[in-house]
Order: C-alpha cells, then sequence, then structure tokens
C-alpha cells in the first residue's frame, strides 16, 4: 500500500492511498465469502449459492462495492493511526473508478479536516488594562434614586397639564393610511412620558395635553421595528387622555430604609454603605470577566493558526444546544423564541459565526499553552475547581462532586487553571 499525505489550506489533508492488486484481490475474496453468506437463489440453499451461479444471476457490482467498503474502512483507520493525525470530522472520499480493476488494485483520495498546527505568540507578560471597581458617589446616588422610584405611589392630579414624569392614562387607536392595523389600539392604558416606552415622538407629542382632552399624532415607525408591515411606515394615532397622575417619591430616611428590610440595614449611611459594596462587587464582577475576555483577545491576536469551518460549525451547533436548553423551563421551543425576535436559525447561525470562531480560537491557543508549559491539574486544583462550582450553584462541594465526576470536569478545570496563570503573569496597567 502506498500512502502520500499532503497538508492542504484550512487544517485539511488530502490522503492519497494505492492499494496494490494482491491486498485488494484479497478484499474482494472476503467481500464475494461474505455477499455469497446472504445470497439466495431458487434451487439452492441460502448461503451455498455456487461463485458461477452468482455471476451469472448478479453480476460482481455489490461483492466490488463491499471490497472497495471494507478496504477503505480498513486503511484508511489504519493510516489515521500510524501517521497520528487528530481528525476533526468524517472524510469525504473519492475512488478512482476509473482504473479500478483487480490487476491494477484499488486507489482512492480521502480528504478530511485535522486539528490545526498553532503557533504560539507572546502570552506571558501581556500588557492590558483593569477598569476599576469602586463605586461613584454618583452610581451610589442613582442606585438609592432608583430603589426611592420604585417605591414611588401615583397620585392623581385634578389640575394642570401632562408633563415628562407623569404617568398618562389614555386610549389610542393607530391608523396606516387611514386604516386601523392590529395591535394599535388600546383603552386606559398607562404610560410614563419620557421613559421612551413608546416608538419615537409619540410621547413628545402628548406633552401639554388636559383631561378627557382628544388629539392626532403623526409618528413614523422605526426601520427596525418588530413588525414587518409597519418598519418604516408613517402612522396616525388618535389619542384621548383620562388622567394625569404625578409621581410621590418617599423621603430617603431611616424608617424607609427599615421597610426595605435589608439584614443589618436600620439607617441612611448604613443603607448606603449597603449600596456601595454591592455596586462594587457588581463591577469586580464585570471588571473581572472584560479583563480576561481582553487578555484572552490579546494573546489569541500574537497565535497564528488556520481555525477550521467544521470547529466553527461544531461551535455553533454547541450554543445551539445550550439555548434550547435554556428555552425548556419556558415550555417554548428556541425557534419560537428566534421567530419572536423576527429571526430563523439560519439567520442566528449567521449572527453567532463571529462569537464561535473566537470561542474556537481561544480553546485552541489556551490547549497549545497547556502543551507548551506542560500545565498539569494536582488534588488541590480538583478541590479548588468543586468549592468554585459549589458556590456558583450553592450546592454542598461533595454533592457537585457526585454529580460532576473528575473526568466530566477536568477539561474545564485545566482551562481555567491556564487562564488564571495567564492573569497573574499579565502586566495590569
Amino acid at each position: 500500500m502506498n500512502v502520500k499525505i499532503e497538508k492542504m489550506p484550512g487544517s485539511k489533508v488530502e490522503i492519497k492511498v494505492e492499494i496494490e492488486s494482491a491486498e485488494f484481490k484479497d478484499y474482494y475474496e472476503e467481500a464475494f465469502k461474505k455477499v455469497l453468506e446472504d445470497a439466495e437463489v431458487k434451487g439452492f440453499r441460502k448461503g451455498k449459492v455456487p461463485r458461477a451461479v452468482y455471476l451469472q444471476r448478479f453480476g460482481e457490482g455489490k461483492i466490488i462495492q463491499e471490497a472497495i467498503d471494507s478496504a477503505v474502512n480498513n486503511t484508511y483507520f489504519q493510516i489515521i493511526e500510524e501517521h497520528k493525525l487528530q481528525v476533526l470530522d468524517h472524510p469525504t472520499i473519492d475512488i478512482d473508478f476509473e482504473n479500478l480493476d483487480l490487476e491494477k488494485g484499488l486507489a482512492y483520495t480521502a480528504t478530511v479536516y485535522v486539528y490545526p498546527e498553532v503557533e504560539l505568540g507572546e502570552y506571558f507578560g501581556i500588557e492590558i488594562e483593569k477598569e476599576s471597581a469602586e463605586a461613584s458617589e454618583e452610581e451610589i446616588q442613582r442606585r438609592m434614586d432608583f430603589a426611592l422610584n420604585s417605591k414611588a405611589d401615583l397620585e392623581l392630579l385634578e389640575e394642570g397639564v401632562l408633563e415628562k414624569g407623569h404617568t398618562a392614562v389614555f386610549d389610542f387607536e393607530g391608523f396606516k393610511d387611514g386604516v386601523p392595523f392590529e395591535g394599535g389600539k388600546a383603552e386606559n392604558y398607562s404610560l410614563e412620558i419620557g421613559s421612551g416606552r413608546f416608538i419615537p415622538g409619540f410621547e413628545e407629542q402628548m406633552l401639554g395635553m388636559k383631561p378627557e382632552e382628544e388629539r392626532e399624532i403623526e409618528v413614523t415607525f422605526p426601520e427596525d421595528y418588530h413588525a414587518e408591515e409597519l418598519k418604516g411606515e408613517k402612522a396616525t394615532f388618535k389619542i384621548k387622555l383620562h388622567e394625569i397622575k404625578k409621581k410621590v417619591v418617599p423621603d430617603l430616611n431611616d424608617d424607609f430604609v427599615k421597610g426595605l428590610n435589608i439584614e443589618n440595614v436600620n439607617t441612611v449611611e448604613e443603607y448606603k454603605e449597603y449600596i456601595k459594596k454591592t455596586i462594587e462587587s457588581e463591577k469586580k464582577v464585570a471588571s473581572e470577566s472584560k479583563f480576561e475576555a481582553d487578555l484572552l483577545d490579546k494573546v489569541c491576536e500574537g497565535a497564528k493558526v488556520e481555525i477550521p469551518e467544521v470547529l466553527i460549525e461544531q461551535r455553533k451547533e454547541s450554543i445551539i444546544r445550550q439555548e434550547e436548553e435554556r428555552a425548556k423551563p419556558y415550555s417554548i421551543s428556541f425557534e419560537q423564541l428566534l421567530a419572536y425576535q423576527g429571526l430563523t436559525l439560519d439567520q442566528y447561525k449567521e449572527q453567532i459565526t463571529d462569537t464561535a470562531r473566537r470561542d474556537v480560537l481561544r480553546e485552541l491557543v489556551l490547549n497549545k499553552i497547556i502543551e507548551a508549559e506542560n500545565i498539569n491539574l494536582t488534588e488541590e486544583d480538583f478541590e479548588k475547581g468543586y468549592q468554585n462550582l459549589a458556590e456558583i450553584y450553592r450546592q454542598d462541594p461533595e454533592d457537585i462532586k457526585n454529580l460532576l465526576p473528575r473526568d466530566r470536569v477536568a477539561y474545564h478545570f485545566l482551562l481555567e487553571k491556564t487562564i488564571n496563570l495567564l492573569k497573574d503573569k499579565a502586566i495590569v496597567k
């Protein structure tokens, strides 16, 4: 058997195989025996049909195909093992039927994606910025204002006109070219003016209205509006205002704080400190996440690798399976969720192409760093990894160990250890 392996663009290899006549004849003989075992011809018992009778009755087409299948399967996997090729999917097989003959042998070409070669750039000592996790006075005040507004009451205004910040209770009906359109009508609808919940220009044109006043307003639907038939279209809305309500925000005092029922928080000062710690905890998580993402992007930028399309497609399928699992508790299919967003599955796949490519690139580069630095897991690494999972899922570490055996989490822990090593050796600006 002669074998020639050529590298191709996109992390593919082309394997050209020539099986000599003597070897192919052996496959032919084995195939003939197998075919005869199942052959049925009137006048002969099953499996006892003479070769000449079979050939006269059926020809050798099935025998040749069986011999080809057996020869290709056996030799292909033998070559993969001998040459230590890390194949990523099933090969495309091209048989040279033009020269196929028992006296000439069998020639075929197998084309298959293989695990790509990765050439690392710099990965230790990378300079990277890290955002501050400190809470500003403005952030603390905004968070407290939000809490106050969430507890606000709405007070009916007997006099005055509709202003920004007021809540309007009104009827409306929309018309396109003088004809009412679906979903464009409601009665006693409550809307905070200035909230931006309606299409641009709608709320602004309601300003100055008085209770029981009627008004017509002209608007243009955005180009990205969810209803296809209304995208970019002009419409007229007939409005009747019934009530104007003003938001009455409570005072920030100790009584208000106690009413929030936050453990060990009873005064305004304690509440402010609680808000500060909450914001800083959130910002720390966001800062760490961005720091890690930026660091991995820089490490990957310095690497050279041809990413096989098959790995990107596999990653897309993985992302979709994750989204399908998330949709299950809501008794709705992922395709239905996409439809609500005006997307088909193919459009969604196109949207996640860059994300999938980034994920694959990061994993390829991290795997190469693991190999280059000979990174392995210790008992301490496993214990730490299980402890982290226990905190995330709020379960006992022993329960997590029973639920997720080592062989299921080892690779994840190894990637985490490698990322942490990169972070430890990074230069934070």
